[in-house]
């Protein structure tokens, strides 16, 4: 429940290289790049023309498009 860049920040002198690191790997910021890339080749397969794809096969073939290229 404690924050853990608040720890390694009380613990800096103690330990400065594994502070150094935790603050490196425990501060990267989260971004939603990958899953709207997702979405979009999802947008790009699912159209009207192929409304009747089974969700299943849409799941296998972007499955396919993001592991092959």
């Amino acid at each position: 429940s404690e924050d853990p860049l608040a720890f390694w920040r009380e613990r800096r002198f103690e330990l400065p290289h594994l502070a150094s690191l935790a603050r490196k790997y425990l501060s990267v910021q989260g971004n939603s790049v990958a899953s709207e890339r997702i979405f979009s080749s999802a947008g790009n397969l699912v159209n009207a023309k192929r409304s009747c794809i089974d969700p299943v096969h849409v799941d296998q073939f972007i499955f396919l498009y993001k592991f092959l290229k």
